[in-house]
């Protein structure tokens, strides 16, 4: 039996998907092995998958039904024989370390379920842009609140973990990543890795900037159903096939508007300013005329700060303009996130 499956979904991914598989088949722990899992495609994917399976027997070429992420995701799940699971994405490039370095952080920590790591941005080109330093430890709880504390194309995890949740929610479309971590909250111990582990690519079809704002909504009920449980409440997506209407959760009114506030300032380092989100464009003014509290300013300044960045190269009156109403929303915060955000945007960047 391989050590580790390696999940690797496959849908109109002919670019760059040499590169991925290359990454993996370079590991320097090779004791795995790699599930390709073909959605129906229109380009050269699967001419790519088949030659590539022929010439390395670790290479499994599996046909799955063509559902979303989380579905096919899931099919791999149970066709999985390793100990460990990792995610690996079709147009990423992981390091020839990263196998190694997490099983054996995995080995030196039983209590250890999931293990993610720093990553760094790359364009199209393969150009390299900024790293990207996950939260690690008791930092993971509070950036839960804020977004996904990790990139799903570095995480390893036990198999045993993953089945004991019973994987992916079929119900996410997008964010089927934070809906899982969320709900493995609590049952095991997450971490990241301080080390770089895999360089994430960004580029014109990438899914989180084209599918940004459904991915937001995703994102809003999957935090929406983790503060439920965590209140000792049903889980209100429990067995459903689509997204409720928001008004039928069980959350109070501030907590409904601090939860949007975050996932508001969470997305917008992917969406830009009000102009370019729609979305935002209707929730700003409701956000500005309750901004009563600090969680809820500081929403809205992360938000704007985020902004700051998106446009640091692009437009610096709308980065200036943007950094100077974050420091009117929140002062403090400038003293500590904000500071180094704003030290980002004079950091070299691959275009987004």
């Amino acid at each position: 039996m391989p050590k580790i499956s390696v999940l690797l979904p496959v849908r109109n991914a002919q670019p760059f998907l040499a590169e991925a598989i290359q990454s993996i088949q370079n590991q320097s722990f090779g004791d795995f092995e790699l599930l390709l899992l073909y959605s129906p495609s229109s380009d050269g994917s699967r001419a790519v998958l088949e030659a590539m399976a022929r010439r390395d027997k670790r290479l499994v070429l599996m046909d799955v039904a063509g559902g979303n992420l989380a579905a096919c995701l899931n099919e791999g799940l149970r066709a999985a024989r390793g100990e460990f699971i990792a995610r690996m994405d079709a147009d990423d490039v992981a390091y020839p370390e990263r196998f190694a370095r997490q099983t054996a952080a995995f080995a030196a920590r039983p209590e250890l379920g999931l293990l993610g790591s720093a990553v760094r941005y790359i364009n199209a080109a393969g150009r390299k842009g900024r790293t990207i330093r996950q939260p690690r430890g008791d930092d993971i709880e509070r950036a839960f609140y804020w977004g996904c504390p990790f990139t799903h194309s570095s995480v390893m995890t036990r198999r045993a973990v993953m089945e004991m949740c019973g994987g992916y929610r079929e119900l996410f479309t997008l964010a089927e990543d934070y809906d899982l971590w969320l709900r493995l909250h609590g049952l095991t111990t997450m971490d990241n890795l301080p080390e770089t582990l895999l360089c994430y690519r960004l580029h014109a079809t990438n899914s989180a900037k084209v599918k940004a704002l459904d991915g937001r909504r995703y994102a809003f009920f999957a935090q929406a159903a983790w503060l439920a449980r965590r209140q000792g409440l049903p889980d209100p997506l429990e067995n459903l096939t689509s997204l409720p209407d928001p008004a039928s959760l069980s959350l109070s009114r501030a907590e409904m508007n601090a939860l949007y506030g975050r996932i508001l300032a969470g997305s917008a380092h992917l969406l830009g300013d009000i102009l370019d989100d729609p979305e935002g464009a209707v929730w700003w003014p409701r956000m500005a005329a309750i901004a009563d509290n600090a969680e809820r300013r500081k929403s809205m300044a992360l938000c704007r700060l985020r902004c700051a960045r998106f446009y640091a190269r692009r437009d610096r009156l709308r980065c200036l303009r943007h950094g100077l109403a974050a420091l009117r929303i929140s002062p403090g915060l400038i003293t500590g996130y904000g500071f180094r955000i704003l030290w980002q945007l004079f950091q070299h960047d691959v275009n987004k």
